[in-house]
């Protein structure tokens, strides 16, 4: 067997390696490279000019106190990145790790040998555009840009494009009528322009999504997969399997039963068409996408035996191209998850070589090089028991890990003294509340193993149960295999796996378990699973289940964190993000914190990054009113950031008083508030019958909320959040405003993040979002979006409600067109609006709650002002009694500071005259504050 390319042996290493899989090599560099570098970034983007990025959209990555010459790097290194491929290696994410002092959650070198991540699905320009008021200085950005790419020289995986686009930028910085574009345009025409002015041969085959038509990238990526498959084929001859079956193939893989429009002649060729579509037809049952993967990872574990090393990769870079326009046609190129073979491919050819030491030019002569028995042993410098006992709290898990690696040891020794027993690793079950550590530490303990020799590859692999569960017959077993494949040598981590065991006789939870419990005996010898959960649940499952009490080796409950750990936690995120914090608002946060209960599904860690993302966003608010922000100001968070958002996001974590009691308070609603008093029963009753040993229902609590403006939604939500909790059914009882554009990326793959991200802040609680309807508009990103969000609704069913709210006719046509989205919400609640003489109680009741007393005839002019509007589209039901309220009030301000000694009745008194003499809801002034 040959051995690995030392090009190519960098990667399993733990050196610092970029790679742009393809049939060129990655580029490894030193850490001297990486200061080096960092450094004359920092030069770069610290130069007088375009100022701080500030809070604006459009860098929400970026600490509010970087330079906006960072965005500009940014992009300029993303602009050089091939479109659809795949970044592989410890520094993947280059582009993040050069710029991580100024990010707000810092990147560095990735030790999990075989992360990855997909680049962008189109063509990205080199630079940023600046708000339409800035503009004139535009051409600094571009000389930004242009600075960028020639900092960037020296990247061998950038080099071909750096030198065109270098090129290009300089035509650009060359030609008036170019730059004056650029200052004019927006991001879509400007692209189309640059499609149109660079054509030359080079550009179009180093940039083939320039054009914007995916075909032509589709031309490409075809071209790169037929090379790749013929020299391939030539190494491990297959039958003489003809490329068109392997393209037939493809096309069936991502879900395409034949060829799609724009996929035709172009591309093949009327004779390579035909075949094509003939391999298509002649292909007989159903396609297992899980065997594709499976039957391709083993080709290519073929090819590489046979030395075909850098052609597996160039086909695997094609695949990745060729896929993704094939998800997308006849729209753009969209990612594809079941092309995901990168990490097989990677964890195959670490088990087929072994790394030889390499020493990369720039760090050490030959004479320096560290042999295999000199190499670091834990206790060094990224020794995972370091990052352990550097957790705050976790005493209990800590104590527990120890022993554990205690035991590894002992095995170790004992191995090494020609005694012959199992391995001691076993597998375990990690029970607690959210963010508490549970991932981290199964991590930590992989690479422990890993360093000790007791696995093989020490990664994590992270799933649910909708990675483990098929919806069909048939197809839960396979994936369970494929999950554990992806696994070995390393910890397979099942989140919330007390969820495999919860569904009817219908369910395939429990053959997933099956599958599971044999795979787990099988692969006992490099492979650990954590199951992880909620401490009952677990309990539960490992009692009424043999075949996991007999696999389990330990229970490691991990308990939430103290109120002084979750504060020190806090102090410590404010610092990495760059704050500082006035010691009086660190007190009042500590203090709202010794307040909230630690009941089921606290959030722990995750709550304290919430926590600091709203007092961001609120110090952005209050610092919006000040003309020019200096960089203090901008860095610190003050009192008044944190008391109103610790109140709403901490202390409302507190039993409320009486959620049913202020809902029946509540003005009009009738229907909804009978809508709700059903809910709560089915609740009540479910608890009643869980207690009594009755089996739970299938009952999904997702629902719709429909109706016009102004109509209570939002607080009803807000209410139906605390009756959830306090029956037990939810564990928090929060309540996450959103709105449907929120979910949705700027770009393919960035949805489902967001989504998740978003789901994550409302575990244990509400997540209202609302105009829903707008995901229905957002084409390809929205509909990632709704495949995301209706993936994670399934996963935490138990401990989420999620509330789609929105006009009617709208959410209608949200359903029809994403039928699985109806089927997960079946409740409609619908908002009647408001009845002349409710929004006149409204109006009372809001005076009543100031301090004011109504005079006669104030209400008859209420009705007067908002009868009229009632059929209007626009009107805003409570929102314009509000509306109108605070108008009113601001008119009597102006009428008695003219009285020349008001008395206290004066003051407090509102008549006709304070109200408008006529109202219109496009006068109404708009809604201050801030959605998260």
């Amino acid at each position: 067997m040959p051995n690995l390319p030392d090009e190519l042996s960098v990667l399993f290493t733990g050196e610092p390696v970029f790679d742009i899989v393809s049939d060129q090599a990655p580029f490894a560099f030193t850490p001297e490279w990486l200061a080096e570098t960092r450094a004359r970034v920092t030069e770069l983007v610290e130069r007088p000019g375009l100022g701080l990025v500030g809070t604006g959209p459009g860098h929400s990555y970026l600490r509010p106190d970087a330079p906006q010459l960072v965005n500009v790097f940014y992009w300029a290194f993303r602009s050089l990145l091939p479109t659809a491929a795949i970044l592989a290696g410890t520094a993947a994410p280059l582009y993040r790790i050069l710029i991580s002092r100024y990010l707000l959650k810092p990147t560095e070198l990735d030790p999990a040998l075989d992360s990855w991540r997909q680049t962008s699905m189109k063509f990205q320009l080199p630079l940023v555009l600046l708000p339409r008021s800035e503009r004139e200085r535009q051409n600094e950005v571009l000389a930004g840009a242009r600075a960028s790419l020639d900092l960037l020289a020296g990247i061998p995986p950038l080099e071909p494009r750096r030198t065109l686009m270098t090129a290009m930028l300089d035509r650009v910085l060359g030609d008036t009528g170019l730059l004056a574009a650029h200052q004019t345009l927006a991001r879509g025409p400007l692209t189309k322009l640059w499609a149109e002015k660079f054509t030359s041969d080079d550009v179009v085959a180093a940039f083939p999504s320039l054009s914007g038509n995916p075909v032509d990238l589709l031309v490409a990526g075809v071209e790169r997969l037929q090379a790749a498959y013929q020299r391939i084929s030539t190494a491990t001859p297959e039958s003489d399997r003809p490329f068109a079956e392997e393209l037939a193939d493809l096309v069936r893989q991502v879900g395409r039963p034949d060829l799609p429009a724009g996929m035709s002649f172009t591309v093949l060729g009327p004779a390579g068409t035909a075949e094509v579509q003939k391999a298509l037809e002649n292909a007989t049952g159903k396609h297992d996408p899980a065997d594709w993967r499976r039957r391709r990872l083993a080709w290519l574990t073929r090819a590489v035996e046979a030395g075909a090393v850098y052609e597996a990769r160039e086909w695997l870079a094609a695949t990745s191209q060729v896929g993704a326009v094939l998800t997308g046609l006849p729209d753009g190129p969209k990612a594809s998850e079941e092309l995901d073979l990168t990490p097989g491919f990677v964890r195959a050819l670490r088990a087929l070589y072994t790394a030889r030491p390499r020493v990369v030019a720039t760090l050490a002569s030959p004479s320096e090089a560290v042999a295999p028995d000199d190499q670091q042993e834990p206790g060094a410098e990224g020794d995972p028991i370091a990052e352990l006992n550097a957790l705050l709290g976790l005493g209990p898990v800590k104590t527990r890990v120890h022993e554990l690696v205690a035991e590894a040891k002992l095995a170790k020794a004992r191995a090494e003294a020609g005694l012959r027993l199992p391995k001691p690793m076993g597998h375990l079950v990690f029970s607690g509340n959210p963010g508490t550590g549970k991932t981290t530490v199964a991590r930590l303990l992989a690479e422990v193993y890993r360093d000790l020799g007791m696995l093989s590859s020490g990664h994590l692999v992270e799933v649910g149960r909708a990675d483990l569960v098929g919806q069909y017959i048939g197809q839960t077993a396979p994936k369970v295999i494929e999950v554990v494949e992806r696994a070995l040598g390393g910890v397979l981590f099942i989140d919330e796996a007390y969820s495999l065991a919860g569904g009817s006789g219908r369910d395939f939870g429990h053959e997933a378990l099956a599958t599971l419990i044999q795979l787990m005996e099988t692969h006992r010898d490099d492979l650990v699973v954590v199951m992880a959960g909620y401490p009952a649940e677990m309990y539960r499952l490992v009692e009424s289940n043999p075949g996991i009490a007999s696999r389990i080796r330990s229970f490691v409950n991990f308990p939430d964190y103290l109120d002084t750990e979750l504060h020190q936690m806090f102090l410590q995120s404010v610092e990495q993000a760059g704050f500082e914090i006035a010691p009086d608002a660190s007190e009042a946060l500590l203090a709202a914190l010794r307040k909230v209960p630690r009941t089921r599904g606290f959030g722990n860690a995750r709550t304290i990054r919430t926590l600091l993302e709203r007092i961001a966003t609120q110090q952005a608010v209050r610092l919006a009113a000040e003309e020019d922000p200096t960089h203090e100001q901008v860095r610190e968070l003050v009192l008044a950031d944190v008391t109103g958002v610790a109140n709403t996001s901490l202390l409302d974590l507190r039993s409320h008083a009486n959620p049913q009691a202020e809902l029946a308070q509540m003005i009009g609603l009738t229907e909804v508030k009978a809508t709700v008093e059903r809910l709560a029963s089915e609740a009540k009753a479910d608890v009643l019958r869980a207690k009594a040993g009755m089996p739970p229902a299938e009952r999904s609590r997702h629902m719709v909320f429909v109706g016009n403006p102004g109509t209570g939604k939002t607080t009803v939500a807000r209410l139906l959040a605390a009756i959830y909790r306090d029956l037990g059914l939810l564990g928090v009882g929060q309540l996450v405003e959103t709105a449907g554009v929120d979910l949705v990326g700027d770009a393919y793959g960035r949805s489902a993040p967001r989504v998740r991200r978003i789901v994550e802040q409302a575990l244990g609680g509400v997540l209202f979002i609302d105009e829903a309807y707008s995901l229905a508009e957002q084409d390809d990103l929205g509909k990632e979006a709704i495949t995301a969000l209706i993936k994670l609704m399934e996963e935490h069913r138990d401990d989420l409600v999620v509330v789609l709210a929105g006009y009617t006719e709208p959410m209608e046509m949200l359903f029809e067109l994403n039928p699985g989205l109806r089927s997960r919400v079946p409740t409609t609640v619908e908002f009647e609006d408001y009845s002349v003489l409710e929004l006149q109680e409204i109006f009372r009741s809001q005076a009543t709650a100031g301090g004011f007393v109504l005079a006669d005839g104030v209400l008859d002019r209420v009705a007067e002002l908002l009868e009229p509007l009632l059929a209007e589209e626009e009107f805003g039901n409570g929102r314009d009694v509000r509306n109108l309220f605070e108008a009113t009030v601001a008119q009597q301000a102006v009428r008695i500071v003219g009285l020349p000694d008001p008395s206290i009745d004066q003051v407090r008194e509102l008549i006709p005259a304070d109200l408008p003499t006529e109202w219109q809801t496009k006068k109404a002034p708009a809604p201050i504050g801030f959605r998260i």
